[in-house]
């Protein structure tokens, strides 16, 4: 591949990865962290561009991501982003209080989760990805990510419950 190929391809897979992997890194490391944690991960994933597997690029940049969101940060990965505001599709104002309300209540709730769960969650409802990538982004076997899926759904439940 010529070097003008490799650099629009890499703009090319900037372009379209960097805001979900801007909001990866704010789930792991907190919004203070994320933008510096994002700045070191491009520059890494430019400099290695080519030695990656094609097929499997989207795991490699969260993987980049994730170690230099706790390069930055490793002794403290508690923070959470606070959850979108959802949108008002025809919402009475009381309902879009209600729902906003809602969500923040959640996003407390997903904020006090400890960050190995918190971070599992966050692939798999956020994200969508499967078991297996999920296993595969954070090098745990995929065992492992169900118990932490079912320990974190069900902190959460008891959590909003109470």
């Amino acid at each position: 591949m010529a070097a003008d190929d490799s650099t629009k391809d890499f703009e090319d897979f900037y372009r379209t990865r960097a805001p979900a992997l801007h909001r990866y890194a704010t789930t792991v490391a907190g919004p203070d962290v994320a933008e510096d944690a994002c700045q070191e991960a491009w520059l890494r994933m430019w400099r290695a561009w080519g030695s990656a597997d094609d097929q499997r690029l989207d795991a490699w940049a969260r993987q980049v991501v994730r170690n230099c969101c706790l390069d930055r940060r490793p002794a403290r990965l508690e923070a959470l982003s606070p959850l979108a505001e959802m949108p008002a599709l025809d919402l009475q104002p009381d309902e879009l209080v209600l729902r906003r309300a809602e969500a923040s209540a959640i996003g407390a709730c997903v904020r006090r989760l400890p960050a190995h769960l918190r971070q599992v969650m966050w692939l798999r409802e956020m994200v969508g990805m499967s078991y297996a990538e999920i296993a595969e982004a954070l090098s745990i076997p995929i065992g492992t990510v169900m118990s932490r899926l079912h320990a974190a759904r069900r902190r959460l439940a008891r959590r909003l419950v109470s």
